[in-house]
């Protein structure tokens, strides 16, 4: 009987230590979930596109002149390969159509990377951080890694697109955001940029879905002289343009 004893405390011992493992564990594990880092809104993977029906108004002529345009942009994983670094690196073509289905036309080569801690992007030779991992509300960056004061050609004007967009802020998880005709209902919102004063307005959204990307994008990018009082910004605005995309077809 006295050998029985401490041979059943050795047992109760290590049971115990087990449920405690195992409830560690759980708990580690479920703190590591790819859902609480958000990875699932940036899937990357080749073969991988996204065609959006693309709306941009265009001030031209000191604000005489309003252009506006629909086409549909494709953006299409074609390749991935391995940098120094050991990262994998994503081709994304852009190509333009003015039908939703084709034929498109290549009109850009950009490419696309997604680590433990980030989201990057390459566009026209600038560099964005799209995304940070673990994102939640309230979460911000600095997306820009550029000089955000460089002049971006719009209608032959050039123009600081970038200007006053400060840092980029998570502003919603896990909200439903219709796109395209379609309704999502696991969106993540990014604030990219939101600046307004009398003569300048900067705003530029992304919406993302949950193992698609991105699903929607709004831009306003404007200028002008006048203050205008009671006049819209498409009203008063003597260059920059608007942009409005959603997502209506993907794989």
């Amino acid at each position: 009987m006295s050998m029985c004893k401490p041979l059943f405390c050795k047992v109760l011992f290590a049971m115990l230590i087990f449920s405690t493992l195992f409830v560690s564990c759980s708990e580690e594990s479920k703190m590591l979930d790819d859902s609480v880092f958000g990875y699932q809104y940036y899937p990357l993977e080749v073969g991988k596109y996204w065609i959006y029906s693309s709306d941009k108004i265009v001030v031209d002529d000191g604000g005489a002149t309003i252009v506006e345009s629909s086409k549909f942009i494709k953006e299409e994983i074609t390749e991935r390969f391995i940098d120094a670094a050991g990262d994998s690196i994503y081709r994304l073509e852009r190509s333009e159509s003015m039908s939703q289905s084709g034929p498109f036309l290549v009109s850009d080569v950009w490419t696309t990377s997604s680590t433990v801690d980030a989201a990057f992007r390459t566009e026209e030779n600038l560099d964005f951080i799209k995304m940070i991992f673990p994102i939640s509300v309230g979460t911000t960056w600095e997306g820009n890694l550029f000089d955000e004061l460089i002049y971006v050609n719009v209608a032959d004007e050039s123009v600081q697109v970038y200007k006053d967009w400060g840092d980029y802020e998570c502003t919603a998880k896990g909200i439903s955001i219709q796109a395209g005709g379609e309704m999502f209902e696991d969106v993540l919102t990014i604030k990219q940029g939101e600046f307004n004063s009398d003569i300048e307005r900067r705003y530029s959204v992304v919406h993302y879905a949950s193992g698609i990307g991105p699903i929607k994008r709004e831009m306003d990018i404007l200028d002008t002289q006048c203050s205008c009082p009671g006049e819209t910004w498409l009203e008063k605005a003597e260059q920059g343009f608007t942009l409005r995309e959603e997502l209506v077809e993907y794989n």
